[in-house]
């Protein structure tokens, strides 16, 4: 199982969650979000100049997933908010160790339900 978090603009929510349902790949979480990223590294090449620490909206978007569906999952995640901008956001995918599903009782994948078959 994996743990997907991305960041991504507040703009791009929908066309993310309707790729994600488009690849069978169901539940997400989202919250607000507030950061900055490499902009404000004055080494770095997209560099700004802000009055004081800017932070910049986000939503934070979480999956929990089988292993076997988490290039499907970035792959839409990608397809859905890549512009090739600063500040389109990232993803970091992150072990989970175990699961329980509280209706049933299900440890491990099996809490997850079963992951979608392609092909």
């Amino acid at each position: 199982m994996k743990y997907l978090l991305a960041f991504i603009p507040h703009d791009l929510v929908h066309r993310v969650q309707d790729a994600l349902v488009g690849e069978h790949i169901h539940g997400m979480s989202i919250s607000d979000a507030r950061g900055f990223g490499q902009e404000h590294d004055t080494g770095h090449p997209e560099h700004r100049e802000f009055m004081g620490l800017e932070m910049t909206k986000r939503i934070r978007l979480e999956i929990i997933c089988h292993d076997e569906e988490v290039e499907r999952a970035l792959e839409a995640i990608y397809s859905a908010s890549h512009t090739g901008h600063a500040g389109d956001g990232k993803v970091f995918v992150l072990p989970v160790l175990d699961a329980l599903r509280l209706k049933t009782g299900e440890r491990g994948p099996s809490a997850l339900g079963p992951p979608f078959k392609t092909g």
